[in-house]
């Protein structure tokens, strides 16, 4: 049976695919094979946005910076705690999303490779964030302005539909990376992004990933020490 996004048989086989994540792997892994039909939506597509529309927008950070900066809304925020960025400005987007392109395979910031795993979202009515109004007094008046006040950012903008995505992220690289060395070296982590939608635009961008696993397969520091399962924690008693 053909499937539609707004028909039945499409919501039947996502049901049946979520089921599917209960049983075996070899199930779970099928569930995730989505219909070429659902995977085409999209930014420019139709219906809610979905898993399709946040596979759509992280294969596109990664092909063309010319096309990735339009599924952006205006006014917007877009901001990767990893790295520090926080950025309204279309053509500093632009000059963000531009060295990302996997468009030279021997570009010395490597070739990349971005999947999204897990989708949730939905819509909503009027949609703000709910805001602090005042700086907690531990903070000083320069830390709030420099962790605080980003976060704040387009607090104000109007959203009506929101998605949480979790995704993983394999690197091949070509030379360093963020300053660290590792020309030849593959590294796989993973991170999560939270996007508010505004008629088919993103009009916040919430990234964060996990740069310290990166970090620790680069050799640059020691694995981390999972202190909750060492016996004889307190944890343990």
């Amino acid at each position: 049976m053909a499937e539609d996004w707004n028909g039945s048989a499409t919501l039947d086989a996502a049901m049946t695919r979520r089921s599917a994540l209960a049983l075996a792997p070899a199930a779970a892994t099928a569930a995730l094979l989505l219909p070429t039909a659902v995977m085409a939506q999209g930014f420019r597509g139709a219906g809610p946005m979905s898993f399709s529309t946040a596979q759509d927008w992280i294969k596109t950070f990664f092909e063309s910076a010319d096309k990735i900066i339009s599924y952006y809304a205006d006014p917007f925020v877009f901001e990767d705690v990893t790295l520090y960025q926080t950025i309204t400005d279309r053509a500093e987007l632009y000059a963000a999303f531009k060295p990302f392109e996997n468009k030279d395979p021997n570009s010395l910031i490597g070739v990349h490779y971005f999947d999204v795993i897990r989708y949730d979202g939905g819509k909503v009515q009027n949609g703000r964030g709910v805001l602090r109004k005042e700086r907690p007094d531990i903070y000083t008046e320069a830390e709030y302005a420099e962790y605080g006040l980003p976060i704040l950012l387009g607090g104000d903008y109007e959203y009506d539909e929101w998605g949480m995505m979790s995704w993983i992220w394999k690197a091949v690289h070509k030379g360093d990376f963020l300053g660290m060395p590792a020309a030849g070296k593959s590294t796989v982590t993973r991170g999560t992004t939270f996007h508010c939608y505004k008629d088919r635009k993103i009009v916040r961008d919430f990234t964060m990933w996990d740069l310290r696993h990166v970090a620790v397969q680069l050799g640059v520091i020691p694995p981390a020490v999972k202190f909750w399962q060492k016996a004889g924690h307190p944890a343990q008693a």
